[in-house]
């Protein structure tokens, strides 16, 4: 009798997951490589609290290469796991439904060692990423930022395929990325993202990585930016407010705004080039084609200005992204 008690007691610690008693399981094998290079094999074990908390709904106990590398995860009611070639190990864990926030876990190797490199959580509104906060980053990876980002400057651009939890990883290095990185480069991450229908991902990165020290849009007051760039040594902002859709204009800088013009905008006109916003008997006609970009200053249909953005400040138009 007493061995049998040894043997329980053993068989919780070895496996940590079996102490909870689950109401839905499933098992499966996970391979790929780490971003040292190692090939890795796998296998995880999913369960389902037949008693969950809030913070406790479901388990995923994740041993690699045999029991030597394990991590247990605790979560939502649906956690994803996926492998990466970014040499990455993603935990994608949505918390509810559409309007639910998400939470990325990102794991890799160093040293023979399976650690966590940090955590993303997400805000969603209408289905689309709004904002995103970033926790338990480990310290060790400042010495894997070169790698990475070498990795990710390849595969952000060109035909590699990548998992949704892929494309918020850079988010993890932006304190080392803005002064290494060209609008060329900028401009085929967002056609990309356009590709692959994540639009909403181009705002989060144009206002908290990219131009978040140009950018005249006020993420804490609901708003997207929509369009942007750079005129001699001013900033042109088109901001969108998700909440009642209005669509400001702001001209001058982030310490002080020049003109802001506002109007409604409804869903028909959000696929429009041009965008007209009015100032007494002035009209501000705003070109967002490509390679035209620019700001047309009008009165009663006879231009008085015409002032083009820099190509290499150009934020591409995404208004017809927004819900």
């Amino acid at each position: 009798m007493k061995k049998l008690f040894v043997f329980i007691i053993l068989f919780y610690f070895s496996f940590p997951l079996f102490a909870q008693i689950c109401k839905e399981t499933k098992s499966n094998e996970i391979k790929g490589q780490f971003i040292n290079g190692d090939y890795f094999e796998g296998k995880y074990n999913y369960c389902r609290l037949i008693n969950p908390k809030e913070d406790n709904i479901s388990q995923i106990n994740l041993n690699i290469n045999g029991t030597s590398n394990s991590y247990i995860y605790v979560g939502g009611g649906n956690p994803t796991i996926e492998t990466s070639n970014l040499g990455v190990i993603s935990i994608f864990d949505k918390l509810g439904g559409m309007e639910s926030p998400a939470k990325i876990t990102y794991l890799t190797r160093i040293d023979k060692n399976l650690i966590k490199l940090g955590e993303i959580n997400l805000d969603y509104s209408q289905g689309q990423v709004i904002n995103y906060s970033i926790d338990n980053v480990n310290n060790k990876i400042d010495a894997l930022s070169a790698t990475f980002l070498e990795k990710i400057k390849q595969s952000f651009i060109n035909n590699t395929k990548l998992s949704y939890p892929d494309y918020f990883l850079l988010l993890l290095f932006d304190s080392t990325l803005v002064n290494d990185i060209s609008s060329d480069w900028i401009n085929k991450f967002y056609a990309k993202l356009n590709l692959m229908q994540h639009k909403d991902l181009i705002n989060i990165y144009s206002q908290n990585i990219f131009f978040k020290n140009t950018t005249l849009c006020n993420k804490d007051k609901n708003e997207k930016n929509a369009f942007g760039c750079q005129i001699k040594n001013r900033k042109l902002s088109l901001c969108y407010n998700y909440v009642n859709s209005n669509l400001f204009y702001r001209f001058g800088t982030q310490s002080k705004i020049e003109l802001e013009l506002v109007k409604v905008i409804e869903d028909k006109d959000k696929k429009n080039s041009s965008i007209s916003f009015a100032n007494k008997d002035i009209d501000y006609v705003v070109d967002t084609k490509p390679g035209k970009e620019g700001i047309k200053i009008k009165r009663k249909e006879i231009q008085l200005y015409n002032f083009q953005c820099n190509p290499s400040t150009v934020e591409p138009m995404i208004l017809d992204s927004f819900n």
